[in-house]
């Protein structure tokens, strides 16, 4: 099966998600079910994220090996996500992402068990965090094409931005959670409670009936509907367009958090708890992002959100590159959280709006490859680069960077300066 592109298509297609009002996919039973589960499973999440940062650091006293254990645990996605893709258009997403959700209960648990017994090593943390990158590779393009059906095409920018609320609402209160923990307990207890946290997501998944689209058929091969994805997604100039900025993004800024355990503790000079407080300040960046995009995004021209988001990004941190005071610091990490919001959100809206429904989960697919699946060529040469000129050089040399990737796209594409 093959689909016809259309230059002027992202217009037409994404025009209908400007109507929605203020947080309207909450009026969908479902998606406010679902959406409950997401806040409570981020939030365990991002204390796993914040507590194995610190836990690894701790064993090692390197930025090379956060690198390196950021890399391994997006690694998988560049090898597979592709393929997940093809899955998530052929298959019910509902049941992928329960099973995904249950596996990432699984890799949590283990890590707890291993870090509460004190037997934890830091190749057991590349391991397991390997395993969760194949988890994610597998669960991002089914969860993100399951939002449209459980609201709707129209309130599709809502849904995306109300998601974007509640991980980020979660990145704040899970990262200050996970420096208490860290502080009065072990890394290990929050490893628990994360697992524990999958349970809100699977059982509102279980309960939960999505308006299920008729799958793609199967009568090609997987290579071929990969390339069929691939081939939309390069003669779409929007997609193309706003896949180009991820792309960079993803190797050159996006990776800034892996650096944190050490800016905390080499450039910062703050506790666990302190660290945990600098994670959240890009939350609440993020989380003011996403309530805005989900209360005022209907009357923005989207377009020039995601260019403004994407212009922030680099400034924001530039800014922290050079900072020595720890409420400054924090204060560009909302910035940061801010800017990453305004872009992410927005353009993975766009995206899916202007996929068709057949092809929809394998074009998040090649979004989630440039996204997620660069994060190792990126978590890699940051923690490298951090090992031999030092943290603070690092990030700016990534910012740099990305303000001319993005100055260049910008310029260049007619496709996201127009879209309203």
């Amino acid at each position: 099966m093959s689909f016809q592109t259309q230059t002027d298509a992202p217009a037409q297609e994404t025009a209908g998600v400007k109507k929605a009002g203020s947080f309207s996919a909450l009026r969908h039973r479902d998606f406010a079910l679902f959406w409950a589960g997401l806040f409570v499973s981020a939030t365990g999440s991002w204390m796993q994220n914040v507590a194995q940062g610190w836990l690894v650091f701790q064993l090692t006293h390197s930025e090379l090996k956060l690198g390196i254990v950021t890399a391994m645990g997006t690694f998988p996605i560049l090898l597979t996500t592709l393929h997940a893709g093809v899955a998530a258009d052929r298959f019910n997403k509902r049941k992928i992402v329960i099973i995904t959700q249950t596996l990432a209960l699984v890799q949590a648990l283990i890590l707890a068990i291993l870090a509460l017994t004190h037997v934890i090593q830091v190749w057991h943390i590349l391991v397991l965090a390997s395993f969760a990158g194949f988890v994610n590779a597998l669960d991002v393009p089914a969860r993100q094409a399951m939002t449209i059906e459980l609201v709707g095409r129209e309130d599709l920018l809502n849904a995306v931005a109300l998601n974007s609320s509640a991980f980020n609402g979660a990145r704040i209160i899970g990262p200050v959670i996970a420096g208490i923990i860290v502080s009065i307990s072990s890394p290990g207890m929050c490893f628990l409670v994360n697992a524990i946290s999958f349970l809100a997501i699977i059982f509102m998944l279980v309960i939960v009936r999505p308006n299920q689209i008729k799958a793609a058929e199967n009568g090609t091969s997987m290579g071929a509907q990969i390339m069929e994805g691939v081939r939309y997604v390069r003669e779409n100039r929007l997609i193309f367009d706003l896949t180009m900025l991820t792309a960079f993004a993803s190797l050159f800024v996006l990776q800034y958090a892996t650096l944190m355990p050490a800016l905390a503790k080499e450039v910062l000079h703050v506790n666990a708890a302190g660290y945990g407080t600098l994670v959240s300040g890009a939350g609440i960046g993020a989380l003011a992002a996403a309530l805005s995009v989900a209360g005022l995004g209907h009357l923005l021209k989207q377009g020039m959100i995601v260019s403004m988001g994407s212009l922030v990004v680099p400034f924001g941190i530039l800014g922290l590159s050079y900072s020595h005071i720890f409420a400054l610091s924090t204060a560009f990490m909302i910035i940061i959280g801010f800017g990453m919001m305004l872009f992410l959100a927005v353009s993975n809206s766009l995206i899916q709006v202007a996929s068709p429904d057949e092809l929809r989960g394998r074009v998040i697919s090649v979004r989630t490859l440039v996204f997620m699946g660069f994060a190792p060529v990126g978590a890699l040469a940051v923690g490298t680069l951090a090992q031999y000129a030092g943290v603070q050089m690092a990030l700016a040399a990534g910012a740099i960077v990305f303000l001319l990737s993005t100055v260049l796209i910008l310029s260049t594409s007619n496709a996201i300066r127009t879209i309203e």
